[in-house]
């Protein structure tokens, strides 16, 4: 819920801001085998904007989108039995925005956001019957934050979250949605930087998930919780540095999940808490 939030909000300001340059991309109609390049490059207190949308049985389509300035909002939407696409998404400069929804029957596609500069914003859903998708997000800057969130019937999905700087967020969904039947996914969520902070929810009828969430400089932040009917899932969570703080939290009919958190460095904390008919959990923490 907090992902769509933020989302409905970013799109309710974008509306009343001028747009300098916008592009409109749609593939749809079972088209297949189209490239698309989508350049825009502004510079000074300007906005750019880009919109790409691939649905109804459109498969096999590249496309890029390469923003250089300021003020970059990217959105792409794959819904309806489009699969097998790949979306390119690369921003550099400040103020960056990119939101991706794969979504309907959407599946075994490829998506790679690469953001450079200074407060950008990630955002990545996979819902709805979405098998197979591979997103990779990478961000390099400071005040930097992702979300990403998979829920409804999704299988299979991989999600890499890669945010090298200060003050980065990170907030990870699986199974979150009010959703169910999801399986098999892999979430990697690696921050490098200090002031850094982590939060993964697993839960409602997820299963065989793996999140892996590891965290390298000091006063770094993790919170993991696992709950509603969630089982066999494997968390693992690695900080390296100082003064970490670790909470993980294991409930509401939970079982036979395995939670690892390591912590390597001086003045470290973690709480571990499993209630509410959680049973067969196994979960070690290492503190060095």
């Amino acid at each position: 819920m907090l992902l769509f939030a933020a989302v409905l909000l970013v799109v309710g300001a974008t509306m009343a801001q001028s747009k300098d340059n916008q592009s409109d991309v749609s593939i749809s109609d079972g088209s297949d085998g189209n490239d698309v390049i989508v350049k825009q490059t502004l510079y000074g207190n300007e906005f750019n904007l880009s919109e790409v949308s691939i649905d109804d049985n459109s498969d096999d389509n590249d496309v890029t989108i390469d923003q250089e300035g300021e003020d970059h909002e990217s959105y792409v939407d794959i819904n309806d039995n489009a699969s097998d696409n790949d979306v390119d998404v690369d921003q550099d400069g400040e103020e960056q925005y990119s939101q991706i929804e794969i979504t309907t029957d959407a599946g075994y596609n490829d998506v790679e956001i690469d953001q450079e500069g200074e407060g950008n914003e990630s955002y990545v859903v996979i819902g709805g019957i979405a098998n197979g998708n591979s997103v990779d997000v990478e961000q390099s800057g400071e005040d930097n934050l992702s979300e990403v969130g998979v829920g409804l019937v999704a299988f299979d999905n991989e999600v890499d979250v890669d945010q090298d700087g200060e003050d980065n967020r990170s907030l990870v969904l699986v199974g979150a949605f009010a959703g169910n039947f999801v399986e098999g996914n892999e979430v990697d969520v690696d921050q490098d930087g200090d002031d850094n902070v982590s939060e993964v929810a697993v839960g409602l009828v997820a299963e065989g998930n793996e999140v892996s969430v590891k965290q390298d400089g000091e006063n770094n932040q993790s919170l993991v919780l696992v709950g509603g009917i969630a089982g066999f899932n494997d968390i693992d969570v690695d900080q390296d540095g100082e003064n970490h703080e670790s909470n993980v939290g294991v409930f509401e009919n939970s079982s036979f999940n395995d939670v690892m958190v390591e912590q390597d460095g001086n003045y470290s904390t973690s709480d571990v808490e499993v209630s509410f008919g959680s049973n067969g959990n196994e979960i070690e923490v290492t503190q060095k």
